[in-house]
């Protein structure tokens, strides 16, 4: 029988070799291990300025994006936090945005433009 952390870091594990692509180019943005919660979810719906609704999942690094543009408090989703936008490194296709707060950030990236790869056994 295995022991409760033995099963964690195996289910840890699984996790991290299930790898969060960018829909486009299929390159490796993040990992399930890397999805957190803020305000209580993982999962939330916005609508920005000009009315496009996005629906973003938070997260606590995603090696597959860079960040783009100064980061700026306006229109803000998430009360304090700047952001700037996070773009694919490999197609530069918008996969969301990187929010900062004091020694805080996560990304909030949209749901659509990525695709979850499960492993087969």
């Amino acid at each position: 029988e295995l022991s409760e952390e033995l099963k964690q870091k195996v289910f840890i594990n699984e996790r991290e070799k299930n790898p969060i692509r960018c829909r486009i180019c299929k390159n490796k943005i993040t990992t399930l291990e890397h999805m957190m919660e803020m305000s209580g979810q993982h999962r939330h719906t916005f609508k920005n300025p000009s009315g496009i609704v996005f629906e973003i999942g938070c997260f606590t690094a995603a090696s597959g994006c860079i960040t783009l543009g100064t980061p700026t408090l306006d229109f803000t989703w998430f009360s304090g936090y700047a952001w700037n936008l996070a773009l694919c490194s490999q197609c530069f296709g918008h996969l969301g945005w990187f929010y900062q707060s004091g020694d805080s950030s996560f990304f909030g990236l949209i749901l659509e433009n990525l695709i979850e790869e499960s492993t087969t056994h």
